[in-house]
């Protein structure tokens, strides 16, 4: 018999979380589980991406309260049930109330978010973290983060990498844009939500800038909106840097313009967890970052001093550094499931 699964997220949308979450339900094994799927927000840029096994439950959240016979319905009913994001409450307590085995995927370095203790600690109410049995993690830096001995749920912390659908990536990034890769240039790319307290692509900016001082044969593309795209045109106004770094706003499919990249550079907070970082490797793109908690010959780190980082950078160009081995992603892929299927085995 099958078990039953249900998966909650507030908005299901072409960010890193809502891709992982699409390629995680690509991979799942339909003949032994059956797939529920809820979104709170009434409409998905990746409903056509969606596979056609996952039941999508019309969502019962457009109303300010879920009456009596919903909650009973869906109430310790399933074998499983993830909330696969935080941001939407009564959709979290709908999904913790699902299942005796309910988890919740953190994604992000939430003390940097909620910087105070009092400030966290409303989080962790407000949002009902604790009412859930099971906490996911990206990778093992964020789960200790959020633990950081403040909460006692580290035995009930498990690592689920994302997932990767290489061949999708390969084959959208063959696509035609409407931009060539420019001449005799250095093309860095970067893709992302443009929050600049989470990304710093301020950092990345003050970068280019000293940059073409020394080496002007370089060229930044920006991929992405976000709350602090206006502030970033206009640090790139000022700086007189618009030959310099484009901005292509949001593309649902940023994988040609990644394919064009001599290097893919990411300058986010070191926890922070980007499906970009793994597009980029699918693409065979040597990667810059200031992470230094990586360890991976294709990611190169470099200095988070803006005083530092260009001169890192220009070495890594001078060198003429390029990706190398090949990527087997069927094998990260496969661990995951197998991941997966011990915690919902493991009530």
């Amino acid at each position: 018999m099958k078990k039953r699964i249900l998966v909650g997220i507030s908005n299901l949308s072409s960010n890193s979380v809502g891709i992982s979450l699409i390629n995680l339900l690509s991979n799942i094994d339909y003949t032994k589980y059956d797939v529920d799927l809820i979104f709170a927000s009434g409409s998905s840029n990746l409903i056509n991406l969606i596979p056609k096994s996952v039941h999508v439950i019309l969502s019962p959240f457009n109303k300010k309260n879920i009456n009596f016979i919903t909650k009973f319905k869906y109430h310790n009913k399933y074998n499983f049930s993830i909330m696969y994001d935080v941001g939407h409450i009564e959709l979290s307590k709908f999904i913790a109330n699902a299942s005796k085995n309910s988890s919740l995927y953190l994604h992000k370095n939430y003390h940097q978010i909620y910087v105070t203790e009092q400030s966290f600690n409303n989080f962790i109410s407000d949002y009902k973290i604790l009412s859930f049995k099971k906490f996911l993690f990206p990778n093992k830096d964020l789960l200790l983060s959020f633990s950081n001995n403040r909460l006692d749920i580290e035995e009930n912390s498990y690592v689920l990498e994302y997932m990767v659908n290489d061949k999708y990536i390969i084959r959208s990034s063959k696509a035609s844009i409407e931009v060539d890769k420019p001449n005799y240039k250095t093309l860095f790319v970067t893709a992302g939500t443009l929050n600049d307290r989470a990304k710093n692509y301020t950092l990345m900016i003050k970068m280019m800038n000293n940059l073409v001082k020394i080496n002007n044969h370089v060229e930044l593309w920006i991929i992405g909106d976000g709350p602090d795209l206006v502030n970033l045109k206009m640090l790139v106004n000022q700086l007189n840097l618009n030959s310099y770094i484009k901005f292509f706003g949001f593309k649902i499919n940023p994988y040609p313009y990644i394919s064009l990249a001599d290097y893919y550079i990411n300058t986010a907070d070191a926890l922070d967890s980007s499906t970009s970082l793994i597009e980029a490797k699918v693409l065979e793109k040597p990667i810059i970052t200031t992470n230094n908690n990586v360890s991976d010959e294709n990611i190169h780190v470099v200095s988070a001093d803006s005083n530092k980082i260009h001169l890192d950078v220009d070495k890594i160009i001078n060198d003429k550094i390029k990706f190398k081995g090949s990527n087997n992603f069927w094998v990260v892929n496969q661990h995951v499931i197998n991941e997966l299927d011990k915690l919902i085995s493991n009530q």
